[in-house]
């Protein structure tokens, strides 16, 4: 059987460039030259990541709004302002359909 050509890659080219490879990274090691990743956060990223922080810091109940209301309630002080309730439903409405 008689073979034409080869379709693979040259073992003397590959060898010849992994040796040119490591003579590079010997040269570098040498140097003192360290290879290392690097890592850059957009400024976007650092805000974010600072008010993610902020937010964790915040109670998730406001224990002193809650109990001056359950005051104001058993007091029968407590006169919620209808219109701004009506408002602020509608306002989060209209950020449901946005959404």
């Amino acid at each position: 059987m008689k073979i034409n050509g080869s379709s693979g890659v040259d073992p003397i080219t590959a060898y010849s460039a992994q040796q040119k490879k490591d003579k590079v990274e010997i040269q570098n090691k040498q140097n003192g030259a360290v290879r290392s990743d690097t890592l850059q956060i957009s400024t976007e990223a650092r805000q974010m990541q600072h008010y993610k922080v902020k937010l964790a810091e915040l109670p998730a109940v406001r224990e002193e709004l809650v109990a001056s209301l359950k005051q104001k309630i058993l007091d029968g002080t407590y006169k919620p302002d209808q219109d701004k309730i009506a408002a602020a439903l509608l306002e989060e409405r209209r950020l449901d359909k946005t959404v």
